[in-house]
């Protein structure tokens, strides 16, 4: 297999412990661009009727934007970087040359806030969708355990574990071998490649700065008129040549 963009060694941990850190694979434009997109929803959201829009807010004394849905169907300049070659070649090198939008969306935790995310498999949510997909997690600001960073268990990409309506949507905590989580320490602009099946969490915000990530899934295969998921997209990122002629 001729690598477009991911290096052996990160292939070999994808495949090995379901998931790699790429370094760097945003760029400090982009990087502002996405914290004035937050911004502006923020404000938006704000100044909008309680209830009129799907953004959903921490239980703050003051209203907190916590997640922005859809960024890549809202803007444009987010649809740029993440259909951008650049980020593209590090998807296909993972799924393959077929590549759709499965779903994106914001995630904020604000300081001394922002709920922890127990562990949770991706897949969990739309189990009707089962073609190779990916989750793109990108830190726009630095993601460490202290800050409400990424949780991972490595090696957990195996099988689809049953999860139950506990504290959220999730993995029974005391069936697992929490001893071995490991943490996803990233800066600024470094994204997390994740298997869909990978189980991992995401800890409460407990330091005095904010915290905000771009999520970004990808899909192997349009979206079927049959799924029951309401996630996926008919038009393609990315192609196979014969597929665009």
């Amino acid at each position: 297999m001729t690598l477009k963009a991911l290096t052996s060694d990160e292939i070999d941990q994808f495949n090995r412990d379901g998931y790699c850190i790429v370094p760097s694979l945003l760029s400090p434009s982009d990087l502002s661009y996405i914290k004035d997109y937050y911004a502006r929803a923020a404000t938006a959201q704000t100044s909008a009727v309680p209830g009129s829009t799907a953004w959903d807010q921490d239980e703050n004394s003051a209203p907190v934007l916590r997640r922005a849905p859809a960024p890549f169907d809202n803007d444009s300049g987010f649809r740029a970087i993440f259909s951008s070659p650049r980020v593209l070649d590090h998807v296909e090198d993972l799924i393959g040359p077929s590549i759709y939008l499965h779903s994106s969306k914001l995630i904020f935790k604000p300081a001394r806030s922002g709920r922890r995310k127990p562990m949770h498999q991706d897949l969990a949510y739309w189990t009707d969708m089962s073609a190779r997909q990916v989750t793109l997690w990108c830190a726009i600001d630095p993601a460490t355990p202290e800050r409400g960073g990424i949780e991972i268990l490595p090696g957990s990409h195996r099988r689809l574990l049953p999860h139950e309506d506990l504290d959220d949507y999730q993995v029974r905590e005391e069936e697992l071998d929490l001893s071995q989580v490991r943490p996803a320490i990233m800066q600024p602009g470094d994204a997390l490649f994740l298997d869909v099946m990978t189980v991992h969490a995401s800890a409460q915000n407990r330091s005095d700065h904010d915290r905000l990530a771009a999520v970004v899934n990808y899909y192997s295969q349009p979206k079927s008129a049959t799924q029951t998921s309401r996630y996926g997209s008919t038009l393609p990122l990315r192609a196979p040549h014969h597929q665009l002629s």
